[in-house]
């Protein structure tokens, strides 16, 4: 696995600033090893981002974490995660023994079933920087994952009379998942959670709704080779993950995706000099920008306007507003990429080939 460097990336984002460099980075001879980040019981929380949270793994701007993630099916169910997974036809000792022991961590009035790893500290990250997350790698911890609905659940509450829970399988090769009835689905794994702690002044958090500061995004298309920038709101960033799933559609419409456990390795890098009011990305195809509000009108107007003001900035004013609002119209698709955690996200995909100043 290559540990990229954080060069500036004036293409990209003016608004991203510069990075901080990190002895370590400076001094590197050849690609370190990872820090590894476990789940246990003191690593892990039930679902919610607390800012008062003292940090599991600090670590310097440009610091390489492997966060051996866990997904939470089963974790909150009643007779337990192994009889729930044997239950399912998964062998006892395929089973995450970490599953059981954050089973037995004490759950806060009004947080989520989410199993969230962290915060990470990030050195020199303060209120109104960003911190870039570089997505290095995604990759199963057991050889299965689970989608579970039923009434009252998704963006359909009434399709369904009855649970329905879904044991799906990676299939020898680890390219898909058999679904049954031949259908393969591609194995697409990637952290439906990513995101920093708030700002004091939101209160208590759940996990549930995305927001400014990422969070439940599900925006399915951050898979490793792919970098997420949040603005910081918290001393140090304070960094979560969890809910890491193996295939999910766009919108996660019957409320759950391939809720897979996955060991994330994500590069950590501090921008200075930054101004972001949402979280954006970019893949080498893509800058995304997003739009995220419980109203699904006003999460558009907020994309539209996140990629109305990315144009104008990356073209360094070539581009005016009203350019940038046709181009939006003509060119630009924009995705519903969660539709049911009670914040929706609208994410704007703007093609890099579209720009001569990429």
């Amino acid at each position: 696995m290559r540990s990229p460097e954080f060069p500036d990336r004036p293409a990209t984002l003016r608004a991203l600033g510069t990075p901080v460099p990190s002895e370590a980075a400076a001094s590197r001879q050849s690609d370190p090893e990872p820090v590894v980040l476990a789940t246990t019981q003191e690593t892990a929380i039930w679902g919610y981002f607390p800012t008062d949270r003292a940090p599991v793994l600090t670590v310097d701007s440009g610091t390489v974490v492997r966060i051996d993630a866990v997904n939470q099916s089963g974790v909150s169910e009643p007779e337990g995660p192994v009889a729930y997974f044997e239950a399912l036809g998964v062998p006892a000792g395929q089973v995450l023994p970490e599953l059981a022991e954050v089973a037995k961590n004490p759950r806060p009035a009004g947080s989520t079933g989410h199993v969230l790893i962290g915060p990470i500290q990030v050195r020199g990250a303060e209120p109104g920087d960003v911190l870039e997350i570089r997505i290095l790698d995604v990759t199963p911890r057991v050889p299965y994952g689970v989608n579970s609905t039923g009434p009252g659940r998704g963006v359909c509450g009434d399709l369904l009379d009855e649970a329905s829970t879904r044991l799906l399988w990676l299939d020898a090769s680890g390219s898909h998942y058999s679904f049954g009835h031949g259908i393969k689905v591609p194995f697409k794994p990637f952290a439906g959670i990513m995101g920093v702690a708030p700002p004091t002044s939101a209160g208590f958090v759940s996990a549930n709704p995305p927001d400014r500061w990422g969070g439940n995004l599900d925006f399915r298309d951050l898979v490793a080779g792919t970098t997420l920038y949040l603005p910081v709101f918290q001393p140090g960033a304070m960094f979560y993950t969890g809910d890491t799933h193996g295939a999910q559609g766009h919108g996660e419409v019957d409320q759950t995706a391939v809720e897979h456990s996955m060991a994330v390795t994500a590069q950590f890098v501090v921008r200075k000099g930054a101004s972001l009011e949402w979280p954006r990305a970019e893949s080498d195809e893509y800058f995304w920008c997003m739009g995220i509000d419980a109203d699904l009108d006003v999460a558009l107007e907020i994309a539209v306007k996140e990629a109305v003001g990315h144009l104008v900035e990356v073209s360094q004013g070539a581009l005016t507003s009203a350019d940038a609002y046709a181009l939006c119209s003509i060119a630009i698709d924009f995705v519903v990429a969660e539709a049911v955690d009670g914040n929706k996200v609208i994410v704007a995909y703007i093609p890099k080939s579209l720009l001569p100043w990429h």
